[in-house]
């Protein structure tokens, strides 16, 4: 805390760090479910461990954009929460001073119970202004993430037994299982616990490659401009009460729209689940979301359901927006990754490449060509990997999709158009390569590795021997900073999707 805020109103942010590495850190589906409960809540029980001092009538935590905002009304209160999820936290404070008191209770409670979930925090003086408040707020907690280190009781002596999974040190015996556990691993599994039986990847059933292999699936979503959008939100609200209003609205509507369109999504992807395999097989085993808080949302589950959810989601997703007023209306864009890995992957690194699809998603939506209005739209992505510890996605796709003259692949695609790059071009290539034999398949993905003047070749014998693969499946290639293949992905994945 800067020493010239300690008598200072002052807006402040707690913010949790690695939650996605704290969840995604072993390979117990069980264990990061346990993970992502705890999150839920554990910012707003540290918040009200670090005023259990106060008496009742000096805080006010009420995130509802319609409540009363007693702050500005009522000196005697010294902590107005404006908002307080998805893992972080805006307070208003009477002063620096208690403001640094509340940052060192809130760091003392996530020691204590959640081990290595970390949490850094960051003040300003407070104007009359709350958009350029929260602006300088976060490029204040951006340059401290960037230069502080974070520390985490995690190395043991040579000599401390070290749990399998984590290689943190092992601190007791789970009496259910038999595993000798950390600390953290602990806390997780009693937090799973009060909530959900054991579950485990191993129940999960898998889809069948070409390659021989089973695959099962991650994916992960991620919501975009939220920064772009909160500020053009804020801007237009005219004072303090009314920002604040804005601000736990935007929240608001952030859970309404994600629980209001996941849910219609599963719902039809369950009735396509039934329609396809046995009435009997259990749908809760072959779809699960491991995490959904603010705007991420990871799920794991059979590599035949990713595709298809995603179709789903984003079907629903249309139309609906993260901003809805007379000055101001704002669409809900959101970005996705899946990765497809065997079982020999750990959930950690499938996560991650799963992440590592939607970074590359976000990325292509942002490029200026593929604006909408200013905003990066609805984008996906996805890989499909056997071997773990997998490398970095764009080191491994320049190593595995480089042919001669041209790329392999044609990732990511767009939600929103209907060009050569959509997904919409993508489900129907691969529905007409369905009508395609095995071996003509098996021949398509070896010349697209050879590269354009092969695969051009083969794409005029097969005219001549009667099959017109471009009135079937359209354009072969696309130009865009590279020459691409248009064909190779959809007949790489349509093994492991199934078909909508």
């Amino acid at each position: 805390m800067d020493y010239s805020l300690m008598d200072k109103e002052t807006l402040c942010i707690l913010d949790t760090r690695k939650i996605q590495r704290y969840m995604f850190a072993n390979n117990s589906f069980g264990d990061t479910v346990g993970g992502s409960n705890l999150i839920k809540h554990i910012l707003s029980d540290a918040i009200r461990f670090a005023l259990k001092d106060y008496p009742s009538d000096e805080f006010d935590l009420n995130n509802d954009p319609d409540a009363p905002i007693p702050y500005f009304d009522n000196p005697r209160i010294k902590v107005q929460q404006i908002i307080c999820a998805a893992g972080n936290a805006l307070l208003l404070i009477r002063d620096g001073e208690t403001a640094q008191k509340i940052i060192r209770k809130v760091s003392r409670y996530y020691l204590d119970n959640a081990y290595s979930l970390g949490m850094v925090a960051a003040a300003v003086e407070k104007t009359e202004h709350l958009g350029n408040d929260v602006a300088n707020l976060y490029t204040k907690l951006d340059k401290i993430k960037a230069t502080a280190h974070i520390i985490e009781p995690q190395d043991p002596l040579p000599v401390v037994m070290r749990e399998n999974r984590t290689g943190l040190p092992v601190v007791a015996k789970d009496e259910e299982t038999g595993d000798y556990i950390s600390r953290a691993t602990e806390i997780r599994r009693q937090e799973r616990r009060k909530r959900i039986n054991m579950a485990n990847l191993e129940e999960m059933p898998t889809a069948r490659h070409f390659d021989g292999k089973d695959y099962w699936g991650v994916l992960h979503l991620d919501g975009n401009n939220f920064g772009i959008s909160i500020s053009s939100i804020l801007q237009k609200a005219d004072g303090y009460i009314e920002g604040i209003r804005a601000r736990r609205k935007v929240n608001q509507n952030i859970v309404a729209v994600y629980e209001r369109v996941t849910n219609r999504a599963l719902a039809e992807l369950e009735e396509l689940h039934k329609s396809r395999k046995n009435a009997n097989y259990d749908f809760s085993s072959a779809f699960r979301i491991a995490h959904q808080g603010g705007d991420d949302l990871n799920c794991a589950g059979d590599a035949a359901l990713m595709m298809p959810f995603f179709n789903f989601f984003y079907k629903h997703l249309k139309g609906e927006l993260l901003w809805d007023s007379p000055k101001l209306k704002i669409p809900l864009y959101i970005c996705g990754g899946a990765a497809f890995v065997t079982r020999d992957f750990s959930f950690h690194e499938a996560y991650r490449l799963a992440e590592e699809c939607t970074k590359s998603a976000k990325t292509c939506a942002k490029k200026p060509q593929n604006l909408i209005n200013g905003y990066a739209g609805n984008w996906i992505d996805f890989q499909i990997f056997s071997m773990p510890n997998a490398e970095e996605l764009t080191a491994l796709r320049e190593k595995a999709y480089s042919a001669e003259g041209m790329r392999m692949d044609l990732r990511p695609y767009s939600m929103d158009g209907d060009n050569t790059r959509s997904f919409a071009a993508f489900l129907e290539r691969m529905k007409n390569l369905r009508q395609f034999s095995s071996e003509k398949l098996k021949i398509l993905r070896l010349v697209s590795g050879m590269g354009k003047r092969e695969l051009s070749q083969w794409i005029r014998l097969q005219k001549q021997r009667g099959t017109d693969l471009k009135t079937i499946l359209g354009e072969p290639f696309y130009s865009d900073e590279e020459e691409r293949a248009a064909w190779f992905d959809a007949a790489e994945l349509m093994d492991l999707a199934m078909e909508i």
